[in-house]
């Protein structure tokens, strides 16, 4: 389950993350994205300005937790 916190909208921090979790995150804010999908696995990136911050692959080990931090820290909410 996505968290969602009153100012954010967070990754799990333990394990993978689930594509309905990743779109959630994505559809919460203007420079997060999914990228490089493979169909059974993809890379959520956090942009800053147009660069990147943050990318990691679905699969990969405290991946929701090192998104988070790009996220809090530079995740621009939709409006």
């Amino acid at each position: 389950m996505t968290e969602q916190t009153d100012q954010h909208v967070l990754l799990p921090t333990d394990g993978q993350f689930s594509r309905e979790q990743a779109n959630t995150a994505a559809a919460a804010y203007s420079n997060i994205a999914i990228e490089d999908d493979q169909g059974t696995h993809f890379r959520l990136v956090v942009r800053k300005n147009g660069e990147l911050v943050k990318r990691y692959w679905s699969f990969e080990k405290d991946a929701g937790y090192w998104l988070n931090r790009g996220i809090t820290d530079y995740g621009v909410k939709k409006q």
